[in-house]
């Protein structure tokens, strides 16, 4: 490592509360309203102090990485950024105005390194270096920061997702031990997966006997529905529970039969009305075996 690193390094860490402030002066120059705006914001997680002293940390792992073991802050920047977008997420902080700012860093950064080479009369070859070092490891905390965000979005998503099937597959309670499951829209094998392990699951909460599952909110039956719906009632039935087919328009039944797939042993009826019927449910809801 040649000296000029050393020196190139050792400013920065010695200017990082300076490099912070020169940053926030770029960006005020660029944009004074949303600097105003981050000012203004009260953090939950950190004090002004703390939030003063991790951002320098930042930089000062960027100066010490200069001349310092490549692997070590590696880990140390990407442990670090992790731990700043997830400050960020819990504040509410958009991912945009955070990544914004990080390019007034660098460029704070390199001012202060463009500094030092006038002042030191330092070789372009060493300053190379130092960009070299620090330029990717910026960029690193760019990916390790978004990340962080992403994930959030992916569980927020993924919740979202939990939701709208409970809303789209509801088991409706009738009376003891028969409930009517009516499955709506398309069938893929993550809902269908979903489906049976929400069945099974609130089959054995409700202590059902009977489950009635609605098949007229199905626009398409192919094989894989099929398949996915012989897993469902086999599952059922081996918890005790005997599923009833109801909502197989005239279409569906035909498209069942073009692809050689037989629901001979599932009791299967054209209305809802049929199949409660069947079990002995009537409309002044007595039920009887």
């Amino acid at each position: 490592m040649s000296v000029q690193m050393n020196v190139i390094g050792e400013k920065i860490v010695e200017n990082r509360i300076k490099i912070s402030a020169l940053a926030l002066e770029y960006r005020m120059e660029d944009n004074p309203e949303i600097v105003e705006k981050i000012k203004s914001r009260k953090l939950r997680s950190l004090t002004e102090q703390e939030a003063e002293e991790f951002g320098s940390t930042f930089v000062k792992y960027l100066g010490e990485a200069v001349y310092g073991e490549e692997q070590l802050y590696f880990d140390l920047i990407t442990e670090w950024s992790r731990k700043a977008g997830e400050i960020a997420v819990r504040e509410g902080i958009p991912l945009e105005e955070s990544l914004d700012g990080l390019r007034f860093f660098r460029k704070a950064i390199l001012t202060i390194i463009k500094q030092e080479a006038e002042k030191s009369s330092l070789a372009v070859e060493g300053v190379i270096d130092a960009i070299s070092i620090i330029d990717p490891l910026i960029d690193r905390c760019i990916y390790c920061y978004s990340h962080v965000y992403i994930e959030e979005h992916q569980e927020e998503m993924t919740k979202a997702y939990a939701n709208i099937q409970e809303l789209l597959m509801p088991i409706v309670p009738i009376t003891n031990g028969i409930a009517v499951l009516p499955i709506i829209g398309q069938m893929n094998e993550e809902r269908s997966q979903y489906i049976l392990e929400k069945t099974l699951e609130e089959s054995k909460r409700h202590q059902l006997s009977h489950l009635i599952i609605d098949l007229s909110g199905i626009a398409i039956i192919d094989t894989m529905v099929a398949h996915n719906l012989n897993s469902i009632f086999n599952a059922l039935q081996l918890l005790g529970v005997q599923p009833i087919l109801t909502g197989m328009r005239a279409e569906l039944t035909q498209t069942v039969v073009s692809l050689g797939i037989n629901f001979k042993d599932i009791a299967t009826f054209r209305s809802l009305q049929m199949a409660l019927e069947s079990i002995g449910f009537i409309q002044n809801t007595t039920y009887s075996r």
